[in-house]
């Protein structure tokens, strides 16, 4: 057995229950990202007006934030193997509500742009420092269960963002989104201090500086199979935000569907995630988490397949196409908990860095992602195709080549079987 590993073994919670009111609390400082940008890009004309500025600079706002968000976990999660949880979860929710106060009030487009950053770096800070609370109380099946559940709870969000969004604007205006954001920056801060304990023990914490707290990110990254799980989730939802981007070129404007049923089918695929990740946390225990990333990453493959006949052959029936979307989607469900599950259970000592590095994997996956599927707009879904398949391709070598051969089954204990 590696000493990390061992480590991890030794190194448990202080005993904090896993209750429903702690996995809510975890699921709404992690649903920062969805809100803050589904929320708020129906508005991008207006705020173009309002603050007199172009297109390309509003849109720089994403960029900020996705900075920010993957800055603030860089920071937070180290921090928090350093200091406890408890604390940096708080502040991570006080950066978060004064960075959208910030935004609400901007005078101009570069202040909304430094704000969105701000913004970001607290939503990254909690949301790193909530998993690794997660990791800190729930170990082996256990742990696979509850992040299949938050998978689920997170797949709401971008189900309910944007409608929130749109009547938002619909009676006010683009400044009362990041109003709205700010009361959900409050509410993250009344709920960590209100629902969650100090879950990492004294005696576990990291002493010394920033610099000794960053030691750990180094550390995980020299896990090899906590790299492969990491590079199966980023690579996994590389695949499927190439779907976010491009899906409504695609359909509307290659495939000919109506915007409603467009709309319908996006948040179906959406449901269907959310409904299979419930399922999956109830296998668990009686399947291998290893077992089932497996059947998730050739289910995910078999998807992009029907899409590579579907899209790229014209006489084609539009129900292939869509059949390739859901069969993509749906199994998500099945790869991104137990992944996350499975490398986090191999680095527990140092929860808060893993947290922070499975995040800024998953953000820079999904930046990278979007430009380069929709570059083809609505004229082609080359590189739409390509983005799939490449990101298929390197989850499914990183899980068999990076992850070893243990079965991914634990104890009750959370020792590997």
């Amino acid at each position: 057995m590696s000493a990390p590993m061992a480590r991890s073994i030794a190194a448990r919670s202080v005993g904090v229950p896993v209750s429903a009111v702690l996995i809510g609390t975890v699921a709404l400082q992690t649903a920062v990202p969805p809100f803050a940008t589904d929320m708020y890009t129906p508005a991008f004309p207006r705020v173009t007006a309002d603050l007199a500025t172009t297109a390309s600079l509003v849109g720089l706002t994403l960029t900020a934030f996705f900075l920010g968000f993957a800055a603030g976990q860089l920071a937070g999660g180290p921090w928090s193997d350093q200091r406890g949880r408890r604390l940096p979860l708080i502040v991570g929710g006080l950066v978060c509500l004064l960075g959208a106060v910030g935004c609400a009030v901007a005078p101009t487009i570069w202040v909304l742009v430094v704000d969105r950053v701000v913004q970001g770096a607290g939503g990254g800070i909690a949301s790193a420092v909530a998993r690794a609370v997660i990791v800190d109380v729930a170990q082996g099946d256990q742990l696979a269960r509850v992040m299949s559940v938050l998978q689920a709870l997170g797949g709401l969000a971008p189900m309910v963002a944007p409608v929130i969004g749109a009547l938002v604007i619909t009676v006010a205006g683009w400044r009362e989104v990041f109003w709205s954001l700010a009361g959900l920056g409050a509410l993250m801060v009344l709920t960590a201090v209100w629902f969650v304990p100090e879950t990492l023990a004294a005696e576990r914490r990291h002493g010394g500086g920033l610099r000794r707290s960053l030691s750990g990110v180094g550390e995980v990254l020299r896990v090899r199979s906590f790299v492969g799980y990491t590079l199966v989730q980023s690579f996994a939802s590389f695949t499927m935000l190439a779907y976010i981007a491009d899906a409504a070129y695609v359909l509307q404007e290659m495939k000919g569907m109506g915007p409603i049923p467009y709309s319908l089918f996006f948040a179906s695929t959406a449901l269907a995630q959310v409904l299979l990740s419930l399922v999956n946390a109830r296998l668990i225990g009686r399947f291998r988490p290893r077992a089932m990333i497996a059947v998730g990453l050739t289910t995910s493959t078999a998807g992009v397949g029907a899409l590579i006949l579907g899209v790229l052959l014209w006489d084609t029936p539009l129900l292939l196409t869509c059949l390739g979307f859901l069969t993509i989607m749906a199994s998500m469900a099945f790869i991104y908990g137990n992944a996350g599950a499975l490398g986090a259970m191999r680095v527990t000592h140092v929860a808060g860095a893993a947290a922070a590095v499975q995040g800024v994997g998953g953000a820079l996956a999904n930046a990278i992602s979007a430009p380069l599927a929709c570059s083809g707009g609505g004229r082609t879904a080359v590189p739409m195709i390509a983005v799939m398949t490449f990101g298929a391709l390197v989850s499914i070598l990183s899980f068999r080549l990076l992850t070893g051969s243990s079965n991914g089954h634990f104890h009750s204990h959370g020792r590997l079987a």
